[in-house]
């Protein structure tokens, strides 16, 4: 079987290395019908958001065709679907079609965001994402957004927005403004004590909402203590990234954990959400498409190969950036 280059680990936590004999995947069809793995097989190719260009498809491709440009996220746990090779397999029920109006490097910040922030409000809240172009009544509600100055934080924050909610957003005052350049209504310092913080969020909502969402993992305790404290909503959620840590939660409030790296799995749970991703990425590519939905910025390593992608974690996992990390890994 052919080979080519790419980035593998050979076992949790182990150095990224880049090699030159990773077997060369081979589209079959439109749907393998493989399941990832919740064991990956090691050494691992690793990745996660992505864009590029399709240079074959199988037999029974209907959306895509050869030299369509494409963004989104991948299984993690599956050798042949993971982007940190020269060449990569999609489904294309699972994968974003680009539009002109987004760069290749833009869409590198849209998978995992967008459809993280889906599954918090559409899947774990009751909201419904309308269809591009679609006209929504605006609310006199709000969600409130804990981090909302990340990643996942900005989607939640457009896509309730689009949905017709006011959104209260924590960031730290520096990132008052990048918060607010994403839809956010208002902002609260997530830097102040949780009284503070819950003061600041009475004072601004009144408590017109039911619905929180901690894109951050890091505001458990504040969010419960909003819902129980502040809310004056007739139904309460809470949804969070952070689906290992144990914690208590009142009845009261329905309490939906993501869980995002089940995309692709075999399980109930991960057919779940499978299904859900592949109902919602055409709603949310026209939103993109539209200008409705919004890239996030980022940091483009200089240079290009893997070797840029290695230096480009490195940074990020120092802390050294501020922006979301992209590497040109080859030319088109």
């Amino acid at each position: 079987m052919p080979t080519q280059s790419g980035i593998t680990i050979s076992a949790p936590n182990a150095p990224y290395t880049f090699v030159n004999n990773i077997e060369q995947p081979t589209p079959v069809n439109s749907s393998c019908n493989t399941a990832a793995s919740s064991s990956p097989p090691w050494p691992a190719v690793i990745g996660s958001d992505v864009s590029g260009i399709v240079i074959s498809t199988g037999p029974d491709c209907k959306k895509l065709d050869k030299g369509d440009c494409i963004y989104g996220c991948v299984p993690v746990g599956l050798n042949k679907f993971s982007p940190f090779q020269e060449t990569f397999v999609v489904e294309e029920d699972w994968i974003f079609k680009k539009g002109g109006n987004i760069r290749l490097e833009e869409a590198c910040t849209i998978g995992a965001g967008v459809l993280t922030a889906a599954l918090a409000l559409i899947d774990g809240q009751d909201l419904t994402l309308p269809a591009p172009g679609e006209k929504v009544e605006q609310k006199e509600e709000w969600v409130v957004v804990m981090g909302g100055s990340g990643s996942v934080g900005r989607y939640v924050v457009q896509l309730a927005s689009l949905c017709g909610y006011k959104v209260l957003a924590s960031c730290s005052p520096s990132k008052k403004e990048l918060t607010l350049d994403a839809g956010a209504s208002a902002t609260f310092n997530n830097r102040a004590t949780a009284e503070e913080q819950l003061a600041e969020i009475e004072k601004i909502t009144e408590g017109r909402f039911g619905r929180v969402v901690d894109a951050s993992a890091q505001a458990v305790e504040v969010s419960i203590k909003t819902l129980v404290g502040v809310s004056k909503g007739e139904s309460k959620y809470f949804a969070t990234v952070d689906d290992l840590s144990e914690m208590t939660v009142p009845d009261s409030i329905q309490l939906y954990r993501i869980k995002f790296a089940k995309l692709g799995r075999d399980d109930e749970l991960g057919k779940h959400v499978t299904s859900r991703f592949v109902d919602w990425i055409p709603i949310l590519e026209g939103h993109f498409q539209s200008g409705a939905l919004k890239p996030l910025d980022y940091h483009l390593v200089e240079g290009e190969g893997w070797g840029k992608v290695i230096e480009g974690i490195a940074d990020m996992e120092a802390g050294k950036l501020a922006k979301k990390p992209v590497v040109k890994v080859q030319q088109g």
